[in-house]
């Protein structure tokens, strides 16, 4: 099967994620099903739809056109069975219960054709928990949307313990036909990858709050004009070699290295900790080549300009 033989989706879970996962596939040419138990769910979710898409036309994301073809495109059902026998490829968005998904899971294993995929919208929960009873244990992934889904570029994909690389490059290639970022996620973690990221950030800011280093707007504040103006440009680990840590003398980063990787404190096992250290003392770059850094630095500084004159300077 390639990506190619995808002709039609599914989407189970008409709430916030479902309406906004179906607006993705429709939008660039696929007809979609969504499925959901409740029809006024259905009836309110494709009101919402339609909103969310003259919102796309008022900021010239779209043309009248679009917003027309991609409503035609979008069809509703509470059978279950009946997006099953008419998708390639599915997307299940329903609450995070693994009782409800691994019942959804072995019911649509049961009732789709042998080649169709089925995917889990779950933020937290692990695909060989609530996909264990499935048959098709290669054509099983994850791909993890953000609110709101019809927006935020990015897109986790995941695998389960059996998921065939062929699944995985598939659901990979679909994401960047409409449009969206795909992140690969190369084994099983609860909260994949980047709830886990925001998880630290937001246990440390509830912190900072209770123990009354800054008051809850000025924790927001700070991490949105600080790192967070940052981050559509660099991640954190560009951001290593944008900073020139591995650049210090070698007794300089190992020293940095056991303070800011200390096991016991940061709750991190010894072997992680070993392994991080051991990579920053070898005073190499992440993700940016050596003799490319330069380059990229400028041209990140000069973006940087460009989103300070947009996001504060423009405002005095």
């Amino acid at each position: 099967m390639k990506m190619e033989d995808i002709k039609r989706v599914g989407v189970v879970g008409a709430g916030t994620m479902g309406s906004g996962i179906a607006i993705n596939f429709a939008l660039w040419g696929y007809p979609t099903m969504l499925c959901d138990v409740s029809e006024n769910v259905l009836e309110q979710s494709v009101k919402k739809i339609a909103r969310d898409l003259e919102v796309f036309l008022q900021e010239e994301l779209v043309t009248r056109q679009q917003v027309d073809e991609t409503l035609a495109r979008i069809t509703t059902t509470t059978e279950l069975a009946a997006v099953a026998r008419n998708s390639d490829f599915i997307t299940e968005a329903i609450t995070e219960k693994v009782e409800d998904k691994q019942e959804l899971f072995n019911e649509l294993d049961r009732q789709c054709p042998a080649h169709t995929i089925i995917a889990s919208n779950t933020s937290y929960l692990l695909l060989s928990e609530f996909g264990a009873g499935v048959e098709r244990q290669d054509k099983i992934a994850i791909t993890h949307y953000f609110v709101p889904p019809h927006i935020i570029p990015g897109v986790e994909v995941g695998r389960g313990p059996g998921t065939s690389e062929e699944t995985l490059n598939i659901t990979y290639d679909l994401m960047k036909k409409i449009r969206k970022v795909p992140v690969r996620v190369l084994k099983e973690s609860s909260g994949c990858l980047v709830n886990s990221i925001q998880a630290a950030m937001r246990r440390e800011s509830f912190r900072l709050w209770a123990e009354g280093v800054a008051t809850a707007e000025d924790i927001d504040l700070g991490v949105r004009a600080t790192f967070g103006f940052r981050l559509p440009l660099d991640g954190p680990l560009t951001h290593y070699d944008l900073s020139g840590v591995w650049r210090w003398p070698e007794d300089v980063r190992t020293a940095w290295a056991a303070k800011q990787f200390d096991s016991e404190k940061y709750g991190l096992s010894e072997a992680a900790a070993g392994k991080i250290k051991e990579r920053v003392a070898k005073g190499v770059p992440w993700i940016i080549a050596p003799e490319q850094l330069d380059e990229v630095k400028s041209k990140i500084e000069r973006e940087y300009i460009h989103c300070l004159k947009k996001w504060y300077w423009s405002k005095e």
